[in-house]
C-alpha cells in the first residue's frame, strides 16, 4: 500500500481490473431463439454446486412463473473505483484534512460516475426480457424482478430450489444450479447478477438453560456479578448490567444519547416478536424499542435477530434503532437497501458472512468492497460478526493439508470486525480470554492496509505464532475488536417466550456497534460529524480498548490458531471497549 499524507492512497487493486471475464460461446442469446452470439460468464470461477459437500441440498426446478427477484451490479469503472477508495480514506482518517467531510448520496453517485448509457443499455436489456427493474440511486445497481422462466433464458441458467440439510427452519434457496452467463452485449456493464451462485452459511443457534445460582460463585477475584435482570433464568448470565459495568458504560451516556441512531441487519427468516422484547425490556430495564423496520417482518421469534436487537439496545438503549431485513441472506440487497436511504443510520451492526473460500467469486468480494466503500464515504460505520468458528471457518481446515479459512466480510479492509472472549473465571466481571471459537486471522484475498500495519508488524514479530504455511501472513487482519461472545458466561436473552442463554460473535457485534452509537451522539450533540468508517480510528488508539492476554482461537477441533497477546492479536484485536477512555479519545478528534 502506498501511503499518502499518512493515509492509504489505495489499498486493494480493485479485482475487476485484473480479473477477465471468462469468454465462452453458450449457443442461442437470452430471449431471441434461434440467434447466436457469444456470451460471458461474469462469475465462471465459481464451481458448480456440490451436493457431496454442500450443506444445501438441491431439490425441484423452480416453476416457470415463480417469481425471482436478482441483484443486478453494474461495472464501475476503475478509475471511479480509485476515486471513492481515496475519498473513503481521506474523510475516514483522523488527522487528514478531510477528515470526517462525508458526502451526501448525490455526491457518492457522481464520484461512481456510473454512465446513463451503461445504466440504459442493462436495463432494457433485462426489461425487454419481460423484468421489472429498478435503478438504485446511485446508479450502480439494478433491482430485477421477472418469472423464473425469463430469467433462465436471460441467463442460460436452471434454477433450482435448495433446502438446508440440517437446519429445517432455514428458507429455501433459488439458486442457478450450473452457474449463468449473459449476452456480451450486455456483459461488458454488468459485474455479476447477485447472489446466483452464492450459499449462504447457516447455523442454528445452541441456546442454554438457566445455569447455578448466582450465589455458588465467588466475587473474590473480580467484581461482584450484578443481578442485571429480574428473571431468576438470567442469573450467571450475561446481561446488560454485566457489560455496563465491564465496559465502563455510564448510565447517564446510555439513557441520554438520542442524537445519534443505528440498526441491525437481519436475514434468512430472522424475525423478531415484540412480545419477546418487551420481556427482555422490563425484566432487565432496559427501552428495547424499534424505531422503524426496512423490509418487513412477521411476528416470528428468530434468536438471531432478538439477540441482535435486545442487546445492542442494551448498550444504547435511546439511540433510535431501524430493522434492516431481507428473507434471503443477500449482501447485496442489503447494501442496496441502506445506499438507496437518504438519511440511513449512522452505525450497522451485521452478524453475519461466510468464509473466503465460499464467496469464491472475486467480482462478488470487490462488489460488496465498493458498497462499504461508500457507505463509509457518507459516514456510516458498519461492523461486522468475526465468525464462530474459530480460525478454520466454516468450511473447516481441511485433514490432510490443513488451512485456515479467513471470513469475509470480516476480514475485508473496509469494515469493522468484531471477535469474541470469555471471562477469564466463570461469572467473575474481570479479565477477558480469547473465545476459542471466535473467527480471527488474515484475508488470502486483500492486503494489509495502512491503518494497521504498524500494529499487525508487532504481532507478527512475537514467537508465539501457528505454522507459516496455514495462513497469509501478507494479508488484512482481523479481527479489529472484540466483546463478550463465548459460552463460559452466555448471553441472556428472551426467543419464543423464554429466557434463554445465547453465545457467539453475533452477540459481541451489536454490543460493539451500539457502543460506537453512544460516541458518535457525542460527536453530533457538539455539531461534529460521525466516525464514519471506524478503524483508522481504532488503531490510532489502542488505549481505548481493554487488552486481552489469555487464550487461543483454534475453533476447539484442532491445535493451531492465534494466540492473544499484548497488544492487538489476531484473535481479539485490540481487546474490548474501555467506554470512558474511548469517549475521551472521541472528545479529542
Amino acid at each position: 500500500s502506498a501511503l499518502v499524507d499518512g493515509r492509504a492512497d489505495q489499498v486493494c487493486v480493485p479485482l475487476a481490473d485484473i480479473k477477465m471475464y471468462a469468454l465462452t460461446l453458450l449457443g442461442a442469446t437470452a430471449y431471441t431463439p434461434g440467434s447466436y452470439a457469444p456470451r460471458l460468464s461474469p462469475e465462471a470461477e465459481v464451481p458448480h454446486h456440490d451436493h457431496s459437500t454442500s450443506s444445501w441440498l438441491r431439490e425441484e426446478r423452480a416453476s416457470p412463473q415463480a417469481r425471482v427477484t436478482l441483484t443486478v451490479a453494474l461495472r464501475v469503472e476503475g478509475e471511479a473505483l480509485k476515486r471513492l477508495e481515496s475519498t473513503f480514506w481521506a474523510v475516514s482518517t483522523p488527522g487528514d484534512p478531510e477528515y470526517g467531510k462525508h458526502l451526501s448520496n448525490d455526491q457518492v453517485t457522481a464520484l461512481l460516475n456510473v454512465s446513463h448509457e451503461r445504466v440504459s443499455a442493462a436495463s432494457h436489456h433485462f426489461a425487454a426480457a419481460g423484468a421489472e427493474v429498478t435503478v438504485a440511486p446511485n446508479r450502480d445497481m439494478l433491482t430485477v424482478v421477472m418469472t423464473a422462466a425469463e430469467a433462465e433464458a436471460l441467463l442460460s441458467a436452471r434454477l433450482h430450489w435448495y433446502r438446508h440439510s440440517r437446519v429445517k427452519a432455514a428458507p429455501r434457496l433459488l439458486r442457478a444450479a450450473a452457474g449463468y452467463s449473459l449476452d456480451a452485449s450486455v456483459a461488458q456493464h454488468v459485474s455479476l447478477v447477485g447472489e446466483l451462485v452464492q450459499f449462504p452459511h447457516i447455523a442454528e443457534k445452541a441456546t442454554t438453560d438457566a445455569a447455578e445460582p448466582a450465589s455458588s460463585f465467588s466475587a473474590a477475584a473480580g467484581e461482584e456479578w450484578p443481578k442485571g435482570c429480574a428473571a431468576a433464568q438470567c442469573d450467571n448470565f450475561v446481561t446488560p448490567a454485566v457489560l455496563a459495568m465491564r465496559y465502563k458504560i455510564p448510565a447517564a451516556a446510555a439513557s441520554s444519547s438520542t442524537a445519534s441512531s443505528m440498526a441491525v441487519a437481519e436475514y434468512q427468516g430472522q424475525y423478531y416478536k415484540t412480545s419477546d422484547l418487551a420481556t427482555f425490556g422490563e425484566s432487565c430495564k432496559v427501552d428495547v424499542s424499534i424505531k422503524e423496520t426496512i423490509g418487513g417482518d412477521l411476528p416470528v421469534a428468530g434468536v438471531e435477530a432478538e439477540l441482535d436487537i435486545e442487546y445492542i439496545k442494551a448498550v444504547a438503549p435511546a439511540v433510535p434503532l431501524t430493522v434492516v431485513y431481507n428473507s434471503q441472506y443477500s449482501l447485496l440487497a442489503w447494501a442496496r437497501q441502506i445506499s438507496s436511504l437518504e438519511n440511513p443510520p449512522l452505525v450497522h451492526s451485521v452478524s453475519y458472512g461466510n468464509d473466503e473460500k465460499q464467496q469464491v467469486s472475486a467480482e462478488y468480494m470487490q462488489t460488496a468492497n465498493t458498497a462499504f466503500m461508500k457507505a463509509g464515504a457518507r459516514g456510516l460505520s458498519i461492523l461486522f460478526a468475526s465468525g464462530d468458528q474459530g480460525v478454520c471457518g466454516r468450511e473447516g481446515c481441511g485433514f490432510f493439508k490443513k488451512r485456515f479459512k479467513p471470513d469475509f466480510p470480516a476480514a475485508s479492509p473496509y469494515i469493522t470486525a468484531v471477535g469474541g472472549t470469555d471471562f477469564v473465571t466463570k461469572s467473575v466481571v474481570g479479565d477477558e480470554k480469547a473465545w476459542v471459537a471466535g473467527g480471527g486471522g488474515f484475508s488470502d484475498d486483500f492486503a494489509i492496509p495502512a491503518y494497521q500495519a504498524e500494529a499487525v508488524a508487532a504481532y507478527l514479530s512475537q514467537p508465539d505464532l501457528p505454522p507459516k504455511d496455514m495462513w497469509n501472513s501478507t494479508g488484512r487482519a482481523y479481527p479489529d475488536v472484540s466483546a463478550l461472545a463465548g459460552q463460559v458466561n452466555p448471553y441472556c436473552v428472551v426467543s419464543s417466550g423464554r429466557f434463554a442463554g445465547v453465545a457467539g460473535t453475533s452477540a459481541a457485534c451489536p454490543v460493539v456497534a451500539g457502543i460506537f452509537a453512544l460516541l458518535n451522539s457525542r460527536r453530533v450533540d457538539n455539531g461534529k460529524p460521525a466516525l464514519g468508517f471506524l478503524n483508522p480510528f481504532i488503531y490510532q488508539n489502542p488505549q481505548g480498548f481493554q487488552d486481552v492476554t489469555q487464550g487461543k482461537n483454534t475453533g476447539g477441533m484442532q491445535e493451531y490458531g492465534f494466540s492473544a497477546v499484548k497488544g492487538w492479536d489476531a484473535a481479539t484485536g485490540f481487546g474490548t471497549p474501555d467506554f470512558d477512555a474511548l469517549a475521551e479519545a472521541v472528545d479529542q478528534l
